[in-house]
């Protein structure tokens, strides 16, 4: 017990420390800040021979401070690594399961924020702060724009599935470069041959080729100034949850409504359904249950039936008490399960894109979401003056289109007259 209290001094003691390197730093900011204002105020060589050497002395106590930053953070990581193994000790079975369970996350922690990803961050951050004191990179200036780590692009994918309900059922292609796409969607069976002779091409005209672009998709996000001086891990967490948020909505709704190449976007499935394929029907499941059998996957008899309905409609419509006979013969009441919401089995999925009152059955994976690489972060221009915040524009490229569009039956719900 001893010894921790003794490592918990010394990491107390070193985060004062750090505390001071780090007001020293924002001391060098504002003395870099007045150099530049001496610098536009410069004629003679003697005064810019002055300015220069202030510069120099500027420059070097940064990166004496930048060393001894790096060295006490690393000194602090050792230590509170040291403390947590003592502490993971611990007899009892609680403290093993909340040590284990920091432990991971520091793993997860040290695994994401690696070396690639605190530089980016850190020079995201020097760019918002020179934006935010007014500093603006002239366009098409080398590096005007922050490509996105890999690690952080993965991120922001994962992120992007937390906050959606169509973009995980959908079938996701990765893709390079800027050119149109055309894949061949279709999954023919295999040809059977002897085993020395070639297996046979196909006939072109036989396959479903499809031709996808890649439209861009973006949001301006708007970063208070205070969080520039947090830690990279904020802003991560920040920038990541708001710009996967945001790409997430685009997503849903275009996968529903997309209104196509025409207006520079991915297609969606309502719109190219086929109109054999667009019924009307009560909201009763012996009108709704025959309507399942118009879903059209071709060879291919693989694939889950989902249920996507707008969240009011289901609870008005279909989350009601239901009266069934079983195989006795008897009456059985069936109460919806209002956690895991469900259609006699079928998964429901909520979409507040999905027009109200209509019911949209479909296998899902029958639509292909092409996503472009380079995902990208850059500096959008605006600024809030009054609010104290700088902006950041987060850039994605993504087509989509329904590849097999009789796999879905959209269903307009109407009373027993019609209405």
């Amino acid at each position: 017990m001893l010894k921790q209290l003794m490592i918990s001094k010394k990491i107390e003691q070193r985060k004062a420390v750090l505390a001071e390197l780090e007001e020293q730093e924002r001391g060098l900011e504002t003395r870099a800040e007045q150099i530049e204002a001496a610098l536009a105020e410069a004629q003679t060589d003697e005064e810019l021979a002055a300015v220069e050497e202030e510069v120099n002395k500027i420059e070097a106590e940064k990166e004496e401070l930048k060393q001894k930053k790096a060295s006490l953070e690393a000194e602090i990581a050792e230590l509170e690594g040291e403390l947590e193994q003592l502490n993971s000790k611990a007899p009892t079975n609680t403290n093993k399961e909340r040590n284990d369970k920091k432990m991971t996350e520091k793993r997860a922690k040290q695994e994401y924020f690696t070396r690639e990803v605190e530089d980016f961050y850190n020079e995201l951050r020097t760019r918002l702060q020179a934006r935010a004191n007014g500093q603006v990179l002239p366009p098409g200036e080398a590096g005007a724009e922050l490509i996105i780590p890999d690690i952080v692009v993965n991120r922001i994918r994962e992120r992007i599935g937390d906050y959606t309900t169509l973009y995980p059922l959908v079938d996701k292609i990765t893709a390079g470069g800027r050119v149109k796409l055309i894949l061949d969607v279709d999954t023919g069976e295999a040809t059977w041959v002897e085993q020395r002779a070639a297996i046979p091409e196909e006939d072109d005209s036989r396959l479903t080729a499809v031709e996808f672009d890649g439209f861009k998709v973006g949001r301006i996000v708007y970063i208070d100034n205070s969080l520039l001086e947090d830690s990279v891990i904020n802003l991560d967490d920040y920038l990541t949850k708001r710009i996967a948020r945001s790409i997430a909505k685009a997503l849903d709704k275009a996968i529903l409504l997309g209104e196509g190449s025409t207006n520079k976007q991915p297609e969606g499935i309502i719109p190219q359904i086929p109109a054999e394929n667009q019924v009307s029907a009560s909201a009763e499941y012996e009108a709704l249950i025959p309507l399942l059998g118009m879903i059209d996957t071709g060879e291919d008899a693989t694939g889950e039936i989902v249920c996507v309905v707008h969240r009011q409609t289901y609870y008005s419509k279909l989350a009601n008490l239901t009266l069934h006979v079983d195989a006795a013969g008897k009456d059985v009441v069936v109460l919806p399960n209002l956690q895991q919401p469900n259609f006699l089995g079928l998964r429901v999925v909520f979409s507040n894109y999905m027009p109200k009152d209509k019911l949209l059955f479909g296998v899902f994976d029958k639509y292909t979401l092409v996503e472009r690489e380079g995902t990208r972060i850059d500096m959008s221009g605006h600024y809030k003056f009054r609010e104290d915040q700088t902006a950041v524009r987060g850039i994605g490229r993504y087509d989509g289109k329904p590849v097999m569009p009789k796999a879905f039956v959209l269903v307009d719900l109407v009373d027993e007259t019609g209405e």
